[in-house]
């Protein structure tokens, strides 16, 4: 028997999981592929067109977000979303075991090619919002520091975090709780919850710091239903509509915030099946290009 606290453990730090992927050769060698992929598909274009203006910067800034007061408090949250996925990829190791080792190396792929699909994007245009110059504290410095702010659409931190949830939950549902270390059926469905929440709040925080634009969270969504079917119509409202969910009085637009975001998603779902041959990327660079007009 587990405690609840202990199901619904979502943070195991780094170490952790950095000693289960060193612990066997193929999982050590997927996972330098997933750093690797990070390196290619997120900081190097950003730091490269820093420094050489290769490709256009697009501002993607929706009126609204001025709407969502800029609190600094949120950064320690923002910057939880890859202890996230690599505690999700501890849990199923250590609750499973090795014997699924095939799983986890498909969810390590599945991290990398996240990081290589937004890269697409990136390596095409970039995107920002405006979001403060000044370092707050020492976490935002680090931000600024880490971070050029140039690879907005999609959001590499709603599609981890939410591909962490839907990944999760399906390894979980598919293998049950038979063999699962001091985990039952419910235990394993709470921490799932758990996950849920953890990108709902991360969701969140990306609007607070403003690193992001509701811009930025609707086209993510959008990518994320064509990449995970089981992440249908039903579930990305239900997600959406929970955002701002403890916030409703001290943030008026919590319910325009929301409809924007559908409102982008679906737009770009709309083009999609208009025209699916351009594939799915073009959505999101016509949206990205109307900006630039």
């Amino acid at each position: 028997m587990v405690s609840t606290k202990r199901a619904r453990q979502t943070n195991f730090g780094y170490m952790r999981p950095i000693a289960l992927a060193l612990s066997r050769p193929s999982l050590a060698a997927h996972a330098l592929l997933v750093v690797i992929e990070a390196f290619r598909s997120f900081f190097l274009p950003q730091f490269e067109n820093a420094l050489l203006r290769r490709r256009p910067v697009v501002n993607v800034d929706h009126p609204l977000d001025e709407s969502i007061a800029f609190d600094p408090g949120y950064m320690k949250k923002y910057m939880e979303f890859i202890r996230l996925w690599m505690g999700s990829f501890y849990r199923l190791g250590s609750v499973y075991g090795y014997r699924i080792v095939p799983e986890l190396l498909d969810y390590v792929d599945s991290i990398r090619s996240l990081y290589a699909e937004a890269g697409s994007v990136y390596k095409t245009v970039h995107t920002t919002t405006t979001r403060p110059s000044k370092n707050i504290n020492l976490r935002f410095a680090l931000i600024h520091a880490l971070d050029p702010h140039l690879d907005c659409v999609p959001s590499l931190h709603v599609i981890l975090v939410l591909a962490n949830w839907l990944m999760s939950s399906e390894i979980t549902a598919r293998l049950g709780a038979e063999g699962a270390k001091g985990f039952d059926q419910a235990r394993l469905e709470l921490w799932a919850e758990s996950l849920y929440a953890e990108a709902l709040a991360i969701t969140e925080s990306v609007l607070f710091v403003k690193q992001h634009s509701v811009n930025c969270v609707g086209a993510s969504l959008y990518y994320l239903k064509l990449r995970f079917p089981a992440f249908g119509d039903a579930q990305a409202r239900a997600f959406v509509d929970s955002l701002f969910a403890s916030h409703n009085g001290s943030l008026p637009t919590a319910q325009k915030l929301r409809d924007v975001i559908l409102e982008v998603c679906d737009k770009m779902e709309k083009s999609h099946r208009q025209r699916p041959e351009l594939g799915w990327r073009a959505p999101i660079l016509e949206f990205i290009d109307s900006f630039a007009l």
